[in-house]
């Protein structure tokens, strides 16, 4: 039972790794790997010791020839307690680098240091226990075998301390809801195969090199070295095991899955975009020379206005509306153009109030009599594209302005612009009180050419632009809305320092 669960453990953290290739997967493979090595360790130890009754042995090992094969596998004592030493040691060691590489705190992320410090407490702890040095140590010295086990009880305590509080630090700084259920995954798996491991961490490898020695033959907590362990002692022992295993298992699934589909949405995506490619190019040369035609017409139209005695008003009412209607598609059809066609991006440290200037700007230019509320929280300089990043928040604010006047919210109406730094990001949040959207809604709307809008004005490339561009900039984007009640875009880009 427990070998199935330490087994699985690993595969969980290698699809992991599969999935998302990055430091922190290979982290978490080496923080189950661990876990797995002190179980095996554990089991292999249960079967050699013997003396346990054929229910705690059908219970545990399934089979009499399962629990045979591991109690003659060919292993001393002193490979088995390293065995169990090295999962011990190590345990605690990923975990604090785990907590570490999460946290955000500045004495942690910019000082190396502190992970080159956190690494020596757990080799000396290696080497002290490497079987040929522990007994020459410990050999007829009994106070060395408290000493050195209370000294190590001490260090795996501290680590696996320090790591809780550098989480759940973390855990309560996160503002963003989205971003704290996401971490939140994370802890629970974090915290869940930790209580697997306190089971049996105080349990030192020093009695298993010395197991037919008395004096190191001592009885702490719920372990592998009860004398008389009862079938009942066993169940609960697994029961724990198995409730950790699934919390466990279940948040590093949702955790995966997220990372998962928001990748196979960016595929799925670029396939959506790849079909039409071709047929928007042509699309967009043959609107070109429509609009082209209808220069000739206004021209014609003001030679007309120009003759004697015509009805001026209404002439010049069709002139003007002509024009308008040209300058906007001209406009439109850049847009698109340049969204299908532009795949460069150059940054450079930028100031962000630049930035929402120039968006906020372009804005007005549209909607001079809307007020739009901005909060900026001490955020200086952003990494960006300055001319991308502009349009891209110019796109969520008119979108925004859109969606309130949709709603009809008169005075009540309200868009926000608000920066802040939240963790590794630069956040860039966008928010209405407008019509909301519908879960299908939101599916949708990075669509390329989807628009709920009138489409002979909204071409339903604004948010696949503005995702593109996030993309581009290394950012996340992530949608919150609910209907009737309004839309929340956040842009979160890597903080620039």
């Amino acid at each position: 039972m427990l070998l199935i669960l330490a087994f699985s453990l690993v595969i969980a953290s290698v699809f992991l790794i599969i999935y998302r290739k990055n430091k922190d997967s290979i982290l978490w493979l080496g923080l189950c790997t661990s876990l797995m090595l002190e179980l095996c360790g554990v089991m292999l130890f249960i079967a050699k010791k013997g003396g346990i009754s054929q229910e705690v042995l059908t219970f545990l090992y399934f089979s009499r020839n399962i629990y045979r094969k591991m109690q003659y596998f060919l292993i001393t004592l002193g490979q088995l307690g390293y065995l169990i030493a090295i999962g011990r040691s190590l345990f605690p060691f990923f975990l604090l680098r785990i907590a570490m590489n999460y946290s955000m705190l500045p004495g942690l992320r910019k000082r190396k240091t502190w992970v080159k410090l956190s690494r020596v407490i757990p080799i000396m702890s290696l080497i002290l226990y490497f079987p040929s040095v522990y007994r020459m140590i410990v050999h007829n010295r009994e106070s060395m075998q408290e000493i050195i086990a209370k000294g190590n009880m001490i260090w795996i305590n501290l680590y696996l301390t320090v790591s809780v509080v550098i989480l759940l630090i973390e855990y309560f700084s996160i503002s963003i809801l989205f971003l704290k259920r996401q971490f939140q995954q994370t802890v629970i798996f974090l915290v869940s195969i930790s209580a697997i491991y306190l089971i049996y961490y105080h349990q030192d490898p020093g009695q298993v090199y010395l197991f037919y020695g008395y004096s190191i033959a001592w009885n702490r907590g719920i372990g592998y070295l009860q004398i008389n362990p009862s079938l009942a002692s066993y169940i609960m022992l697994v029961i724990v095991n198995i409730i950790c295993a699934v919390l466990g298992f279940y948040s590093l699934f949702k955790y995966t899955k997220g990372d998962y589909e928001v990748a196979m949405t960016d595929v799925v995506m670029e396939r959506k975009f790849d079909t039409v490619r071709v047929g928007v190019s042509m699309f967009v040369h043959s609107m070109k020379n429509q609009l082209l035609a209808n220069k000739v017409i206004y021209k014609r139209i003001d030679q007309i206005y120009s003759q004697p005695e015509p009805d001026t008003v209404k002439l010049k009412e069709c002139i003007d509306a002509l024009r308008a209607t040209n300058d906007t598609m001209f406009t439109r059809i850049e847009e698109l153009y340049r969204s299908v066609k532009s795949n460069s991006i150059t940054m450079m440290p930028v100031n962000i109030q630049e930035i929402i200037d120039t968006a906020l700007e372009r804005f007005h230019n549209k909607f001079p009599d809307a007020g739009v509320r901005i909060q900026n929280e001490e955020v200086f300089m952003v990494l960006a594209d300055k001319d991308h990043l502009c349009e891209a928040i110019y796109n969520l604010l008119i979108n925004a302005e859109e969606a309130v006047i949709a709603a009809e919210r008169g005075e009540e109406g309200q868009v926000c612009l608000k920066c802040r730094n939240e963790r590794l990001y630069t956040l860039i949040e966008v928010s209405d009180n407008g019509l909301g959207m519908s879960k299908s809604q939101i599916k949708k709307i990075f669509d390329p050419f989807y628009s709920s809008k009138n489409s002979n004005y909204n071409w339903g490339m604004g948010l696949y632009y503005v995702r593109e561009v996030v993309k581009s900039h290394l950012g996340k984007m992530r949608v919150e809305s609910t209907e009737g009640k309004g839309s929340k875009f956040y842009i979160l880009i890597p903080k620039y320092e």
